[in-house]
């Protein structure tokens, strides 16, 4: 059977002025990618070695909403890097250690997030994906392309922008909702979330992204076995 396998660690995060506030945010966000996400949960994500984590994923997944809500949680403290891995697992599963699981699903995790650091593409990539399943080697270049593009569009939000992408998939995922909604939420005017909105192509943004994991939900969760 094969499985997710994510892995990540935080960029700079000895510099961040406020590390304890830092590691209260991640420790509190990888409790609630655990409980959001239960059903989608092989082994939890948890955090070692302080400023990494990891995490074993069943192969129907969101993965990368799961992605995104990692790093928007974190967005006002460091950047992410992450690295999701698609393969077996030779040992047993502990649900609640994932440390203790290994095989091919974390090796590709590993491996991925290798190719997050050194292609980094003037240090905007955030998320890479790798496996050794065979008949996915296309599926997963193209996907990597498709991630790199999108985080060079993330990569320009500063400010109103980034604080409105962190409060829709912290909130939404990536689930379809209304400007006007988004708006009574954050207490902006309409017509300054509209204007938000596109000038930094989130809903172009959430649609691609949206898409791509619905493929790889088709394309990886029928490679399960």
């Amino acid at each position: 059977m094969n499985y997710y396998a994510l892995v990540g660690d935080l960029k700079e995060s000895r510099k961040s002025p406020d590390r304890k506030a830092l590691q209260e945010v991640l420790l509190a966000q990888v409790d609630a990618i655990n409980s959001t996400y239960a059903e989608h949960v092989a082994a939890q994500l948890m955090v070692n070695a302080g400023d990494a984590f990891q995490g074993l994923f069943l192969s129907q997944a969101p993965v990368l909403e799961i992605c995104d809500r990692i790093r928007y949680a974190l967005a006002d403290y460091c950047g992410v890097r992450m690295g999701i891995g698609f393969g077996a697992i030779e040992t047993s599963i502990e649900r609640t250690q994932s440390i203790l699981s290994d095989g091919p699903a974390f090796w590709n995790a590993r491996q991925a997030l290798s190719l997050v650091r050194e292609q980094d593409y003037y240090d905007t990539r955030t998320t890479a994906l790798y496996t050794d399943v065979q008949g996915l080697e296309s599926i997963t270049g193209l996907v990597n392309q498709v991630l790199v593009l999108q985080d060079q569009v993330t990569s320009r939000w500063k400010n109103t922008q980034l604080e409105l992408a962190k409060h829709y998939l912290m909130h939404h995922g990536f689930e379809k909702v209304s400007q006007t909604q988004v708006a009574k939420e954050m207490s902006l005017r309409v017509q300054q979330m509209n204007t938000t909105i596109q000038a930094m192509g989130f809903f172009a943004y959430l649609d691609t992204r949206r898409e791509t994991e619905q493929i790889l939900i088709a394309s990886f969760g029928g490679s399960a076995l």
